[in-house]
C-alpha cells in the first residue's frame, strides 16, 4: 500500500512537471512572433525614460498623457522617417536601374586623380576603372553576376518592409504601455533578480539599463551627427536627392563605415558628370568628417555611464550585430557587460573570504 502511495505521488509529481513544461513551451509559441517587439520596447522605453520623466514632470504627473506623448513622439522622430526612407527607396529602383544600364553603355569616363592616390588599394582600382573606361562591355560582364543578387535583395527588402514596420510599430505601442507601468515593471524584475542573486543580481539590473542607454544613446547621437554632416555635405557638392541621402545616412551610421557606402557613389557620380573638383570635395568630406565623426562621437557618447570597459562594449557591439542580427547591437554588448561585473563581483567575494580567513 506505502509503495502504491509513493508511485502516484511521483507520477502526480511528473506530471505536473510535465504539464507545467508544455504550458511554458505553448506560450512561448504564442509570444515568439512578438519577442522581437517586446525586446524593442524594452530597449526604447529604458533608454527614453529620463526624457518621459521631464514630460511626466512637465505635465503634472499625469502617466497616460505623458505616456501617449511620448508615443506619438517616438512615431513622428522613428516610425514616419523610417517609412519614407523604406517608400522612397521602393520607389527609387526604376531610377537607380535606368542610371546604371545608362553606365553600363554608355561609360564611366576616366578615373579621377585622387583614386589613384588612396592608400593600398589606390593604384588598383585606378587601373580597373580606366580599363573599364575603355572597354565599357568589360564592365557588363563584371557586373551581370551580381544582378541577380542585387535584384533579389531588392524583392526580399520590398516583402519585408511591410512586416518589419508594423513590427515596429508594434515595438513603439509596446514602449508607450511600459512608460504607463514602468516604474512597476522595473520593480518587479529589481525583485525577480535580487531574489536570484542576491545584491550582485540588483546590481546586474543596473548594468543592463545603463548598458543600453549608453549604447542607444551612442548610436543615435553619432547617427544624427553623421546625418546632419552628410546633408550639408550632399548640399553643397549639388548632389540629388540631399535629404533622402541624409535619411539613409542616419540608418546606415549604425553599421561601423556604414556612410561609405552613401558618399562614396555620390562622389564617383560627381565625377562621372564632370564635376571632378567636387568630387574630390565629396570624397574627403565624407571620408574625414562624416566617416570621421563616428570615431570621435561613438566612444564618447557610449562611454558615459556604461559600467564596463569601452573596448569590451565596441566587442560587443560588432560581435552581436554578427551573431544576433540588429537587435544585437543591444543584446552582445549588454551580455558581456553582465559577464564582466559577474566575474569582478565574484571576484571581490573570493578577496573578502581570503581576507577573513587571513584575520
Amino acid at each position: 500500500m506505502e509503495k502504491t502511495t509513493v508511485r502516484t505521488r511521483d507520477f502526480e509529481r511528473y506530471a505536473v512537471t510535465a504539464a507545467l513544461a508544455l504550458l511554458v513551451f505553448g506560450c512561448y509559441l504564442v509570444v515568439r512572433p512578438f519577442i522581437t517587439a517586446f525586446l524593442w520596447g524594452g530597449i526604447i522605453a529604458v533608454s527614453t525614460w529620463s526624457i518621459y520623466a521631464w514630460i511626466l514632470n512637465l505635465l503634472g504627473q499625469r502617466r497616460g498623457l505623458a505616456a501617449a506623448v511620448m508615443g506619438l513622439g517616438l512615431t513622428a522622430l522613428l516610425l514616419v522617417p523610417i517609412s519614407t526612407l523604406g517608400l522612397n527607396l521602393v520607389g527609387q529602383w526604376p531610377l537607380l536601374t535606368e542610371r546604371v544600364s545608362g553606365l553600363m553603355t554608355g561609360g564611366i569616363g576616366d578615373a579621377p586623380t585622387w583614386l589613384s592616390g588612396l592608400p593600398l588599394v589606390g593604384e588598383t582600382a585606378s587601373g580597373y576603372w580606366q580599363s573599364v573606361a575603355a572597354n565599357p562591355e568589360r564592365l557588363t560582364q563584371d557586373l551581370k553576376p551580381l544582378i541577380k543578387p542585387v535584384k533579389d535583395f531588392f524583392l526580399a527588402f520590398t516583402a519585408g518592409l511591410g512586416g518589419g514596420l508594423l513590427e515596429f510599430a508594434l515595438a513603439l505601442l509596446i514602449a508607450t504601455l511600459l512608460f504607463v507601468r514602468g516604474e512597476d515593471t522595473g520593480r518587479g524584475i529589481t525583485r525577480i533578480a535580487t531574489h536570484l542573486g542576491g545584491d550582485s543580481g540588483r546590481r546586474q539590473v543596473s548594468v543592463v539599463a545603463s548598458t543600453v542607454r549608453g549604447v542607444f544613446n551612442g548610436v543615435i547621437g553619432t547617427s544624427a551627427a553623421q546625418a546632419l554632416l552628410a546633408l550639408i555635405g550632399f548640399w553643397m557638392a549639388g548632389v540629388p536627392g540631399t535629404l533622402l541621402l541624409a535619411m539613409a545616412t542616419f540608418f546606415l551610421s549604425v553599421i561601423p563605415g556604414g556612410p561609405v557606402l552613401l558618399w562614396l557613389p555620390a562622389a564617383i557620380w560627381l565625377n562621372v558628370s564632370g564635376e571632378t573638383g567636387w568630387a574630390i570635395f565629396m570624397a574627403a568630406w565624407g571620408f574625414f568628417v562624416i566617416s570621421g565623426a563616428d570615431n570621435i562621437l561613438r566612444p564618447l557618447l557610449i562611454g558615459k555611464g556604461v559600467q564596463a570597459p569601452l573596448a569590451l562594449i565596441f566587442l560587443g557591439v560588432i560581435g552581436g550585430i554578427l551573431a544576433f542580427g540588429f537587435l544585437g547591437l543591444f543584446i552582445g554588448p549588454t551580455l558581456l557587460a553582465i559577464a564582466y561585473n559577474l566575474f569582478l563581483d565574484r571576484l571581490a567575494g573570493r578577496e573578502a573570504r581570503a581576507a577573513q580567513t587571513a584575520g
